[in-house]
């Protein structure tokens, strides 16, 4: 048998804490002041076998948010009503958040059947029908216990190992990930965290993180249900020893994982639905308790598309939270009312960062999509919704916190129906869906042709431009790039891109100008003119001379120079020589020797020199160069 988790809950003096010390003989109140008041305020814990494992929670109004806590990796359910009292605010609030928690299986108990009559237990058990119809536990067996004496003790410990053989084993996204419910020192060892594994396999040995805070710690031991182990798997009750860590730098709330799959954040959308019996709506911008795994934390709920959700109604909600939270895809929440504190609704995690770059009706739409329960679904939808145009596997991986290895074969198969296209690139694979990629295409071919026609007599757009007014990142352009050239529709020129119909159009008078201006920066040799000393020698507009310039560069007849001069480069090659022929005697090149080398004067010398530097034929050392690559 798989583990399963059990967990109680019930009104306040109900008897969960005597059943499960009758089921398993272990007392969960371990606080002095839970055995000194007969009350339990804290979750504890007990075991019924190797796969069967308990959390009591408590059942005081006060203390919902531990109960929320000890329930909130369960895999099944003991709803216990006490016979002489009958169904209480607590039952019904604890079975509402059971419900929300996505809870699908379970018993209800009814306790302290020796202290009423029979008739008054069947009026008991007629209302507890009613309050569970509609809800996972409408068709579930009520047993008639009594702690003390027994009393369906044996009959319901039989029930509960049979319907934990037939729980569905819940999909473990094998990412290890353990919400720590109990932090405390055992002398001799150290720090040691307790919590119900969600995912994946934690080792011994392993280093992992602690979150927040990014903590780093190693496992020094493992107990699992309360024995030695060299593993604990998902829905296993686990202790870990912790090293490298103090027990003061740790808390309830805390979560252990794998180092960079989990990150904190401040905002987060889910989808909510707010219970039927609810006595108000949620509203827009109210501050809530927001209670996941074994977390409180405040924030305020941001409704997309409406003001309020009402009572029985869904919706999509992003909150913001007062304090750091460490959340994954699809975790289930619990929403309470800040003051007072009761429970308003819950919703399923289904993005852990804000989302700027959607419309909000289109936001509300992708959004939506990952509700779904069907990986490959969910591959499709996250692609659209990161803001990025392509992804790894490794993004998949954090988005949806599935081990990549699990991803791979749903993603080989949308790739080859077509869904999602491939590329590679430095050797990594990324993958986008079909129609982001078509569309992300037309726009890159819309602005290359829309710069042509503001700027005709350019050979193409730089490519530093287009990243820039893209806002895609480099690796995404250059795909895109050298995919739309493959196919004819883009020409790769380097620096600058361009339609392969595109062709610069001068009229005659442009062209002579562009040949007089080669035919004077030509002549000026090393000293190489400026854009003003062009703008004075041809009486133009700097403007004008500045598109040829752009020309003559593409063209490859002049080279930019720092300094805005602009120098022929039909004498590059004797520059180099030059250099190379000073080195072929020298260790270094001063700035004296080089303009005696080219016979021009510092204003020119020391641009020459820097462009120089840039081609690798030389490398500056304080005020000398030496020889690079030359």
């Amino acid at each position: 048998m798989q583990p399963v988790i059990w967990g109680t809950a019930g009104h306040i003096d109900h008897g969960k804490t005597a059943l499960i010390q009758a089921l398993t003989g272990t007392n969960t109140d371990r606080l002095e002041e839970e055995k000194r008041r007969g009350l339990t305020i804290d979750i504890g814990f007990a075991f019924l076998s190797r796969e069967i494992s308990f959390i009591d929670v408590p059942g005081h109004e006060r203390f919902v948010k531990n109960m929320v806590t000890g329930v909130s990796t369960i895999d099944a359910a003991l709803l216990v009503v006490a016979a002489d009292d009958g169904v209480m605010p607590q039952t019904r609030e604890h079975l509402d958040i059971l419900t929300l928690l996505g809870i699908q299986a379970g018993v209800i108990v009814l306790t302290k059947v020796d202290l009423v009559d029979p008739e008054w237990i069947d009026l008991v058990e007629d209302t507890i029908r009613e309050t569970v119809r509609g809800t996972f536990l409408e068709d579930s067996e009520i047993f008639r216990t009594s702690a003390p004496a027994g009393q369906g003790i044996e009959q319901l410990r039989e029930q509960i190992t049979a319907i934990s053989g037939t729980i569905p084993r819940r999909v473990d996204r094998g990412i290890p990930r353990m919400p720590v419910d109990r932090v405390f020192t055992v002398k001799g060892f150290g720090t040691v965290v307790t919590g119900s594994v969600l995912s994946g396999v934690f080792h011994e040995g392993d280093n992992v993180r602690i979150l927040p805070g990014d903590l780093p710690a190693k496992i020094r031991g493992i107990q699992r249900h309360n024995q030695p182990e060299k593993t604990a798997s998902m829905s296993d009750r686990a202790a870990l020893n912790l090293s490298n860590i103090e027990v003061g730098e740790i808390s309830r709330g805390a979560q252990l994982t794998v180092p960079g799959m989990l990150d904190v954040t401040r905002e987060f959308y889910a989808s909510v639905r707010v219970l039927p019996g609810a006595e108000k709506p949620l509203v827009r911008d109210q501050r809530v308790r927001i209670h996941f795994g074994t977390t409180e934390i405040l924030g305020k709920c941001l409704i997309l598309g409406h003001n309020t959700i009402q009572p029985g109604e869904s919706g999509i909600v992003r909150f913001v939270t007062e304090e750091q939270a460490v959340l994954a895809f699809q975790d289930r929440i619990i929403i309470r009312f800040y003051s007072p504190m009761y429970t308003i609704g819950g919703g399923l995690v289904l993005h852990t960062q804000k989302i700027t770059h959607l419309p909000k009706t289109q936001l509300v739409q992708m959004l939506t999509q990952l509700k779904s329960s069907e990986l490959s679904e969910l591959v499709v939808a996250v692609t659209g919704i990161t803001g990025k145009i392509l992804l790894t596997l490794n993004d998949y991986s954090q988005q949806l916190f599935y081990r990549q290895e699990q991803l791979e074969p749903v993603i080989a198969r949308l790739v080859n129906d077509g869904k999602l296209r491939s590329f590679t690139a430095e050797g990594l694979t990324y993958y986008t869906r079909r129609d982001i990629f078509e569309e992300n295409q037309k726009h890159l071919l819309k602005r290359v042709e829309k710069y042509h026609l503001n700027h005709p007599k350019e050979p193409g757009i730089p490519r530093s431009q287009l990243l820039q007014e893209l806002h895609w990142d480099e690796t995404a352009l250059n795909l895109f790039i050298r995919e739309l050239s493959a196919e004819n529709s883009l020409s790769d020129q380097g620096p600058v891109i361009k339609l392969p119909t595109h062709e610069i159009t001068l009229t005659d008078a442009e062209g002579l100008l562009m040949q007089d201006m080669t035919e004077y920066i030509q002549r000026q040799g090393f000293e190489p003119p400026s854009i003003s000393d062009l703008t004075a020698h041809f009486s133009r507009e700097e403007k004008v001379l500045r598109e040829l310039l752009k020309v003559l560069q593409y063209q490859k007849v002049v080279e930019r120079l720092p300094g805005d001069l602009y120098f022929y480069t039909g004498h590059l090659d004797n520059l180099k020589r030059l250099i190379a022929a000073h080195f072929a005697d020298h260790e270094e090149l001063t700035v004296g020797e080089f303009k005696e080398l080219v016979g021009a004067s510092r204003k020119y010398t020391i641009p020459l020199l820097e462009y120089a530097d840039q081609q690798g034929w030389t490398r500056r050392v304080g005020e000398v160069r030496i020889k690079n690559r030359i």
